[in-house]
Protein backbone atom coordinates (compact mmCIF):
# COMPACT_ATOMS: atom_id res chain seq x y z
CA UNK A 1 0.00 0.00 0.00
CA UNK A 2 0.93 3.30 -1.08
CA UNK A 3 0.03 6.49 0.40
CA UNK A 4 1.08 9.81 -1.50
CA UNK A 5 -0.03 13.41 -0.37
CA UNK A 6 0.50 16.27 -2.56
CA UNK A 7 -1.12 19.49 -3.58
CA UNK A 8 -0.52 19.24 -7.33
CA UNK A 9 -0.30 15.64 -7.79
CA UNK A 10 -1.86 13.81 -10.97
CA UNK A 11 -3.83 10.96 -9.41
CA UNK A 12 -4.64 9.10 -13.19
CA UNK A 13 -0.93 9.62 -14.23
CA UNK A 14 -0.07 8.30 -10.80
CA UNK A 15 -2.06 5.05 -11.41
CA UNK A 16 -1.21 4.50 -14.91
CA UNK A 17 2.07 4.62 -14.22
CA UNK A 18 1.75 2.39 -11.15
CA UNK A 19 -0.31 -0.17 -13.19
CA UNK A 20 -0.26 -3.65 -12.79
CA UNK A 21 0.02 -6.84 -15.36
CA UNK A 22 -3.36 -8.70 -15.33
CA UNK A 23 -4.67 -10.93 -18.13
CA UNK A 24 -2.48 -9.88 -21.08
CA UNK A 25 -3.61 -6.29 -19.80
CA UNK A 26 -2.26 -3.31 -17.84
CA UNK A 27 -4.47 -2.56 -15.06
CA UNK A 28 -4.35 0.93 -13.14
CA UNK A 29 -4.29 0.76 -9.37
CA UNK A 30 -6.82 1.88 -6.86
CA UNK A 31 -7.27 5.33 -6.49
CA UNK A 32 -9.19 6.24 -3.42
CA UNK A 33 -10.83 9.81 -3.47
CA UNK A 34 -12.07 11.12 -0.07
CA UNK A 35 -14.73 14.25 -0.60
CA UNK A 36 -14.73 17.44 1.26
CA UNK A 37 -12.09 20.19 2.39
CA UNK A 38 -11.25 22.08 5.35
CA UNK A 39 -12.09 25.43 4.04
CA UNK A 40 -14.98 26.63 0.82
CA UNK A 41 -12.85 27.48 -1.95
CA UNK A 42 -13.78 29.74 -4.92
CA UNK A 43 -11.92 30.18 -7.81
CA UNK A 44 -12.32 33.51 -10.39
CA UNK A 45 -10.48 34.23 -13.19
CA UNK A 46 -9.86 38.14 -14.72
CA UNK A 47 -12.87 37.26 -16.73
CA UNK A 48 -15.16 37.18 -13.98
CA UNK A 49 -13.94 40.16 -12.50
CA UNK A 50 -14.59 42.53 -15.41
CA UNK A 51 -17.64 44.49 -13.07
CA UNK A 52 -14.64 45.25 -10.36
CA UNK A 53 -12.71 47.74 -12.69
CA UNK A 54 -14.21 50.60 -15.53
CA UNK A 55 -11.44 50.06 -18.12
CA UNK A 56 -10.53 47.94 -21.32
CA UNK A 57 -7.65 45.46 -20.93
CA UNK A 58 -5.23 45.15 -23.60
CA UNK A 59 -5.52 41.40 -24.80
CA UNK A 60 -2.93 38.95 -23.76
CA UNK A 61 -0.45 37.67 -26.32
CA UNK A 62 0.98 34.09 -25.31
CA UNK A 63 4.41 34.68 -27.20
CA UNK A 64 4.94 37.95 -24.96
CA UNK A 65 4.02 37.38 -21.34
CA UNK A 66 4.21 40.70 -19.42
CA UNK A 67 2.58 42.97 -16.66
CA UNK A 68 0.90 45.65 -17.75
CA UNK A 69 0.06 48.99 -15.36
CA UNK A 70 -3.51 48.52 -15.92
CA UNK A 71 -3.48 44.91 -14.47
CA UNK A 72 -1.97 45.99 -11.16
CA UNK A 73 -4.95 48.75 -10.96
CA UNK A 74 -6.75 45.63 -11.97
CA UNK A 75 -5.55 44.45 -8.19
CA UNK A 76 -5.76 47.32 -6.63
CA UNK A 77 -9.66 47.53 -7.47
CA UNK A 78 -10.14 43.99 -6.50
CA UNK A 79 -8.52 44.48 -2.70
CA UNK A 80 -10.72 47.20 -2.72
CA UNK A 81 -13.65 45.20 -3.33
CA UNK A 82 -13.17 42.95 -0.21
CA UNK A 83 -14.43 45.24 2.42
CA UNK A 84 -17.92 45.39 0.41
CA UNK A 85 -17.91 41.56 -0.20
CA UNK A 86 -17.06 41.23 3.55
CA UNK A 87 -19.45 43.79 4.35
CA UNK A 88 -22.62 42.42 2.69
CA UNK A 89 -21.56 38.78 4.25
CA UNK A 90 -21.79 40.42 7.80
CA UNK A 91 -24.51 42.46 7.32
CA UNK A 92 -25.41 41.94 11.31
CA UNK A 93 -22.29 43.53 12.16
CA UNK A 94 -22.50 47.17 13.36
CA UNK A 95 -19.15 49.53 13.64
CA UNK A 96 -18.12 47.23 10.16
CA UNK A 97 -14.76 49.40 9.51
CA UNK A 98 -13.49 48.98 13.15
CA UNK A 99 -14.98 45.71 14.47
CA UNK A 100 -15.16 43.35 11.42
CA UNK A 101 -11.48 41.23 11.12
CA UNK A 102 -10.23 41.58 7.91
CA UNK A 103 -8.95 38.65 5.85
CA UNK A 104 -5.73 38.86 4.59
CA UNK A 105 -4.28 38.83 1.51
CA UNK A 106 -1.95 37.02 -0.71
CA UNK A 107 -0.58 38.47 -4.02
CA UNK A 108 1.86 36.38 -6.09
CA UNK A 109 4.15 38.75 -7.86
CA UNK A 110 7.39 37.04 -10.30
CA UNK A 111 10.39 39.23 -8.56
CA UNK A 112 11.06 41.99 -6.57
CA UNK A 113 10.72 44.78 -9.21
CA UNK A 114 7.24 43.93 -9.78
CA UNK A 115 6.53 43.95 -5.86
CA UNK A 116 8.00 47.47 -5.64
CA UNK A 117 5.62 48.81 -8.06
CA UNK A 118 2.83 47.13 -6.35
CA UNK A 119 3.91 48.49 -3.32
CA UNK A 120 4.15 51.57 -4.63
CA UNK A 121 0.16 51.53 -6.58
CA UNK A 122 -1.31 50.17 -2.81
CA UNK A 123 0.22 52.90 -1.44
CA UNK A 124 -1.09 55.30 -2.81
CA UNK A 125 -4.60 54.66 -1.90
CA UNK A 126 -5.85 55.62 1.39
CA UNK A 127 -6.97 52.71 2.95
CA UNK A 128 -6.38 50.85 6.29
CA UNK A 129 -4.07 48.68 4.62
CA UNK A 130 -0.93 46.63 6.17
CA UNK A 131 1.62 45.98 3.35
CA UNK A 132 4.30 43.37 3.60
CA UNK A 133 7.18 42.49 1.11
CA UNK A 134 7.63 38.70 1.00
CA UNK A 135 10.74 37.73 -1.09
CA UNK A 136 14.05 36.19 -1.11
CA UNK A 137 16.48 38.98 -0.58
CA UNK A 138 13.92 40.82 2.03
CA UNK A 139 15.79 40.46 5.60
CA UNK A 140 15.01 38.43 8.10
CA UNK A 141 12.68 41.36 10.19
CA UNK A 142 10.97 42.16 7.03
CA UNK A 143 9.65 38.54 6.36
CA UNK A 144 8.78 37.88 9.75
CA UNK A 145 6.51 40.97 9.34
CA UNK A 146 3.94 38.54 7.45
CA UNK A 147 3.31 36.32 10.27
CA UNK A 148 2.64 39.27 12.64
CA UNK A 149 -0.96 40.13 13.64
CA UNK A 150 -3.17 42.47 11.51
CA UNK A 151 -4.33 45.45 13.55
CA UNK A 152 -8.01 45.67 14.20
CA UNK A 153 -10.00 47.33 11.09
CA UNK A 154 -6.87 46.97 9.26
CA UNK A 155 -6.14 44.36 6.20
CA UNK A 156 -3.07 42.83 5.68
CA UNK A 157 -1.56 42.28 1.92
CA UNK A 158 1.58 40.46 1.24
CA UNK A 159 3.24 40.74 -1.95
CA UNK A 160 5.11 37.63 -2.39
CA UNK A 161 6.67 35.68 -4.81
CA UNK A 162 6.61 31.75 -5.21
CA UNK A 163 8.67 32.25 -2.14
CA UNK A 164 5.19 31.59 0.04
CA UNK A 165 3.82 29.00 -2.33
CA UNK A 166 7.44 26.82 -1.30
CA UNK A 167 9.02 27.69 2.20
CA UNK A 168 6.43 29.61 4.16
CA UNK A 169 2.97 29.37 5.29
CA UNK A 170 1.14 32.57 6.16
CA UNK A 171 -2.25 30.80 8.56
CA UNK A 172 -4.39 33.86 8.52
CA UNK A 173 -4.54 34.37 4.81
CA UNK A 174 -8.29 34.42 3.07
CA UNK A 175 -7.60 35.88 -0.35
CA UNK A 176 -5.08 34.94 -2.82
CA UNK A 177 -4.59 36.77 -5.71
CA UNK A 178 -2.25 36.19 -9.11
CA UNK A 179 -0.60 38.49 -11.10
CA UNK A 180 1.21 35.95 -13.38
CA UNK A 181 3.73 33.39 -12.73
CA UNK A 182 7.61 32.80 -13.09
CA UNK A 183 9.08 29.81 -13.46
CA UNK A 184 12.35 28.58 -13.24
CA UNK A 185 14.30 26.98 -16.34
CA UNK A 186 17.74 25.52 -16.02
CA UNK A 187 19.61 26.18 -18.99
CA UNK A 188 22.48 23.32 -19.85
CA UNK A 189 24.45 25.35 -22.10
CA UNK A 190 25.40 27.94 -19.02
CA UNK A 191 25.70 27.32 -15.18
CA UNK A 192 22.37 29.38 -14.05
CA UNK A 193 18.89 29.35 -13.20
CA UNK A 194 16.47 31.79 -15.23
CA UNK A 195 13.70 32.88 -14.05
CA UNK A 196 11.08 33.01 -17.33
CA UNK A 197 7.74 35.32 -16.30
CA UNK A 198 4.88 32.99 -18.17
CA UNK A 199 0.84 33.29 -18.53
CA UNK A 200 -1.21 30.95 -16.35
CA UNK A 201 -4.96 30.18 -17.84
CA UNK A 202 -7.94 28.36 -17.16
CA UNK A 203 -6.32 25.13 -18.01
CA UNK A 204 -3.23 24.95 -15.82
CA UNK A 205 -3.09 21.87 -14.13
CA UNK A 206 -2.27 23.17 -10.61
CA UNK A 207 -5.80 25.46 -10.72
CA UNK A 208 -7.22 22.98 -8.99
CA UNK A 209 -5.49 22.56 -6.19
CA UNK A 210 -2.85 25.34 -5.25
CA UNK A 211 -5.30 26.73 -2.95
CA UNK A 212 -4.85 28.28 0.25
CA UNK A 213 -7.20 28.20 3.43
CA UNK A 214 -9.18 30.99 2.29
CA UNK A 215 -12.66 31.50 0.71
CA UNK A 216 -11.44 33.48 -3.06
CA UNK A 217 -8.98 32.37 -4.79
CA UNK A 218 -7.27 33.28 -7.82
CA UNK A 219 -4.28 30.46 -8.72
CA UNK A 220 -0.17 30.86 -8.94
CA UNK A 221 1.27 27.56 -10.95
CA UNK A 222 4.94 27.73 -10.55
CA UNK A 223 7.07 25.11 -11.79
CA UNK A 224 10.48 24.65 -11.26
CA UNK A 225 13.03 22.69 -13.61
CA UNK A 226 16.23 21.60 -11.36
CA UNK A 227 19.40 20.83 -12.81
CA UNK A 228 20.04 16.96 -13.78
CA UNK A 229 23.63 16.79 -13.19
CA UNK A 230 23.49 15.71 -9.98
CA UNK A 231 20.90 12.95 -10.39
CA UNK A 232 22.76 11.42 -13.36
CA UNK A 233 25.73 11.31 -10.65
CA UNK A 234 23.57 9.43 -8.58
CA UNK A 235 22.06 7.24 -10.96
CA UNK A 236 26.31 6.42 -11.89
CA UNK A 237 27.14 5.83 -8.24
CA UNK A 238 24.16 3.48 -7.85
CA UNK A 239 25.54 1.44 -11.31
CA UNK A 240 21.61 0.29 -12.15
CA UNK A 241 22.16 0.98 -16.06
CA UNK A 242 22.50 3.88 -18.51
CA UNK A 243 20.93 7.01 -16.90
CA UNK A 244 19.09 8.12 -20.28
CA UNK A 245 17.06 4.66 -20.53
CA UNK A 246 16.71 4.97 -16.68
CA UNK A 247 15.56 9.05 -16.92
CA UNK A 248 13.11 8.10 -19.51
CA UNK A 249 11.30 5.74 -17.28
CA UNK A 250 10.24 8.39 -14.71
CA UNK A 251 6.60 9.70 -14.22
CA UNK A 252 7.53 13.18 -15.43
CA UNK A 253 10.96 12.10 -17.27
CA UNK A 254 13.15 15.19 -18.75
CA UNK A 255 13.90 15.83 -22.40
CA UNK A 256 16.21 13.56 -24.13
CA UNK A 257 18.19 16.64 -25.55
CA UNK A 258 18.53 17.94 -21.57
CA UNK A 259 19.88 14.26 -20.50
CA UNK A 260 22.69 14.72 -23.23
CA UNK A 261 23.76 17.71 -22.53
CA UNK A 262 23.62 17.03 -18.72
CA UNK A 263 25.86 14.20 -19.79
CA UNK A 264 28.57 16.42 -22.22
CA UNK A 265 28.83 18.63 -18.94
CA UNK A 266 29.67 16.42 -16.34
CA UNK A 267 32.19 14.74 -19.12
CA UNK A 268 33.65 18.19 -19.27
CA UNK A 269 33.65 18.70 -15.93
CA UNK A 270 35.88 15.34 -15.64
CA UNK A 271 32.59 13.70 -13.34
CA UNK A 272 32.46 10.86 -15.93
CA UNK A 273 34.60 9.52 -18.32
CA UNK A 274 34.04 9.50 -22.24
CA UNK A 275 33.88 5.76 -22.60
CA UNK A 276 31.69 2.91 -20.94
CA UNK A 277 34.35 0.44 -20.32
CA UNK A 278 36.38 0.63 -23.29
CA UNK A 279 33.67 1.28 -26.02
CA UNK A 280 33.46 5.32 -26.84
CA UNK A 281 29.39 6.30 -25.69
CA UNK A 282 28.20 9.88 -26.29
CA UNK A 283 25.01 9.22 -23.81
CA UNK A 284 27.30 7.48 -21.27
CA UNK A 285 30.27 7.62 -19.06
CA UNK A 286 31.94 5.87 -15.81
CA UNK A 287 32.36 7.83 -13.02
CA UNK A 288 35.73 9.43 -12.17
CA UNK A 289 37.51 9.48 -8.48
CA UNK A 290 36.31 13.44 -8.73
CA UNK A 291 32.37 12.35 -10.09
CA UNK A 292 31.95 10.17 -7.33
CA UNK A 293 33.17 12.59 -4.54
CA UNK A 294 31.10 15.34 -6.14
CA UNK A 295 28.13 12.68 -4.89
CA UNK A 296 28.80 13.13 -1.32
CA UNK A 297 29.16 17.13 -1.69
CA UNK A 298 25.11 18.56 -1.02
CA UNK A 299 26.45 21.83 -3.33
CA UNK A 300 26.01 22.59 -6.86
CA UNK A 301 28.64 20.32 -8.84
CA UNK A 302 31.20 23.38 -10.26
CA UNK A 303 31.46 24.64 -6.38
CA UNK A 304 32.06 20.97 -5.45
CA UNK A 305 35.09 20.74 -8.10
CA UNK A 306 36.52 23.93 -6.78
CA UNK A 307 36.37 22.77 -3.05
CA UNK A 308 38.23 19.22 -4.62
CA UNK A 309 40.78 21.44 -6.54
CA UNK A 310 41.16 23.65 -3.34
CA UNK A 311 42.13 20.75 -1.52
CA UNK A 312 44.28 19.67 -4.11
CA UNK A 313 46.33 22.31 -4.48
CA UNK A 314 46.74 23.76 -0.90
CA UNK A 315 44.37 26.33 -0.84
CA UNK A 316 41.25 24.71 0.89
CA UNK A 317 39.87 27.48 3.38
CA UNK A 318 39.91 30.21 0.00
CA UNK A 319 38.19 28.10 -2.25
CA UNK A 320 35.41 27.26 0.67
CA UNK A 321 34.87 30.86 0.99
CA UNK A 322 34.59 31.51 -2.35
CA UNK A 323 32.30 28.53 -2.88
CA UNK A 324 30.06 29.31 0.10
CA UNK A 325 29.89 33.57 -1.22
CA UNK A 326 28.98 31.84 -4.72
CA UNK A 327 25.96 29.86 -3.25
CA UNK A 328 24.08 32.55 -2.00
CA UNK A 329 22.47 35.37 -4.13
CA UNK A 330 23.67 38.24 -1.80
CA UNK A 331 24.78 37.61 1.94
CA UNK A 332 23.97 41.64 2.33
CA UNK A 333 20.99 42.51 3.78
CA UNK A 334 19.08 45.00 1.51
CA UNK A 335 16.08 46.66 3.28
CA UNK A 336 12.52 47.40 1.69
CA UNK A 337 13.27 50.68 -0.72
CA UNK A 338 16.07 51.21 1.19
CA UNK A 339 19.01 50.32 -1.46
CA UNK A 340 20.80 53.38 -1.23
CA UNK A 341 21.38 52.91 2.50
CA UNK A 342 22.24 49.33 2.02
CA UNK A 343 24.63 50.44 -0.74
CA UNK A 344 26.65 52.82 1.64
Amino acid sequence: QIILMSASINSEELADYFALPVHNGLNPVSVFKVEGRPFAVEEYYLDDLKDIFDFQLNPQRLGEPVIEKKMYQVAVSLIQSFDELEKRSSRNKKNFRDTLERGSVLVFLPGECEIRYMHSCLSDKYQRWQVYPLHACATLEEQSKVFSATVPGYRKIILATNIAESSVTVPDVKYGKLSKSCNSVYTVFVIFSLLVLGLVSRICHCSKHCCWSGKLTIILSSLQHCPLGATVLKLKKLDIGEPKALLATALSPPSVGDIEHTILQLKELGALTTCVQTEENLHDGELTFLGMVLTQLPVDLHLGKLIVLGHVFGCLEECLIIAAALSLRNFFAVPFKKHVDAYR
